[in-house]
């Protein structure tokens, strides 16, 4: 069992939740166990997508001792099989904050799904955060097994990168192949380079079109160059 991650460091909107959605569909058509643990509280879009709806018990009623574990575990079903969702929910970050017990939760959860589900694998679902500055979720970050680095075309996503990068490099964690999805092609080499030399290995790039978000929607739609970059990143690299 291994506790993959999914984050960007502080800057958000790069992709993380559309990459979230689609392991869990690709994880399920290969026979492979999968439970998706939902950290973006205030922006449950991975929960949303998955689930449909934002149920009563989600990981901040868990944290503050209003459900039990087994209450907080959806399951999702697919036609290929079951996703186990643990989904965050709106506001849910004001909730936690006054607890702080966030990490050992997140734990309990894994420890949970990994001994009482038996998953194959955890993916968490990270927010935008300054792993340097905020405690709540670094703290949870440092549970994982393997980081796997998600920006944009942008200098702040850069900044980010490169901010989480460091802060993972302290620790024991891994850092997976990083991941651009890329909105235009101009520049686009340069920004490869940049990454390239940041995490010391070639990041995958993925073509952030109109018929990606369309298949994280509703799993229809035309199967284009992103869906294919999509992909093969996800099964070869996050459940390779």
């Amino acid at each position: 069992m291994s506790v993959r991650c999914i984050a960007s460091g502080q800057k958000g909107g790069v992709g993380k939740s559309t990459l979230a959605v689609l392991t869990a569909r690709t994880a399920v058509a290969l026979g492979i166990k999968l439970a998706v643990v939902d950290l973006a509280m205030g922006n449950p879009s991975t929960s949303l997508h998955l689930l449909g709806v934002l149920p009563t018990h989600t990981l901040a009623t868990h944290v503050i001792g209003a459900s039990k574990l087994n209450e907080v575990i959806h399951i999702v079903s697919t036609e290929y099989g079951p996703v186990y969702l643990v989904p965050s929910g709106r506001g849910d970050l004001s909730l936690v904050n006054a607890y702080g017990d966030v990490s050992d939760r997140v734990g309990a959860v894994i420890n949970y799904l990994v001994d009482r589900v038996g998953v194959d694998y955890v993916i968490i679902d990270f927010p935008s955060f300054e792993p340097n500055l905020d405690d709540l979720f670094a703290n949870v970050l440092m549970r994982c097994d393997i980081v796997y680095p998600v920006g944009i075309q942008d200098p702040g996503s850069l900044a980010a990168l490169k901010n989480l990068h460091d802060f993972v490099r302290k620790g024991s964690v891994s850092i997976g192949r990083p991941v651009i999805n890329m909105f235009r092609e101009s520049l686009g080499r340069q920004w490869v380079g940049v990454v390239s030399k940041l995490f010391g290995a070639e990041p995958s790039v993925i073509h952030y079109d109109p018929w990606l978000i369309r298949w994280v929607q509703d799993g229809g739609g035309y199967y284009g160059i992103g869906i294919r970059e999509a992909l093969t990143y996800i099964i070869k690299y996050v459940l390779g």
